[in-house]
């Protein structure tokens, strides 16, 4: 049996918070070890659509046009706060 989990769903799970919308709330170092743990995530291991609902609920930025802009716009968010 396989399953698969949303990336908004793991990185909630990667920073131990309890409910997803934990992850808007993160202190100072949960949110740096989540930046260094996205560091680690490649870009083709989540879906557009995903990186991109990351991106837009935790900093509230604009879709981008492919996963690694995504991605890379979502550590630089996260790491500007």
């Amino acid at each position: 049996m396989i399953f698969k989990i949303d990336l908004l769903e793991a990185l909630s799970i990667q920073a131990d918070c309890t409910y997803l919308s934990d992850l808007k709330h993160l202190d100072g170092l949960r949110r740096a070890r989540l930046v260094r743990a996205l560091e680690r995530v490649p870009p083709g291991a989540a879906e557009l659509r995903e990186w991109n609902d990351a991106l837009e609920y935790l900093t509230g930025a604009q879709p981008r046009a492919d996963a690694e802009q995504a991605r890379a716009a979502l550590i630089t968010g996260l790491s500007a706060v």
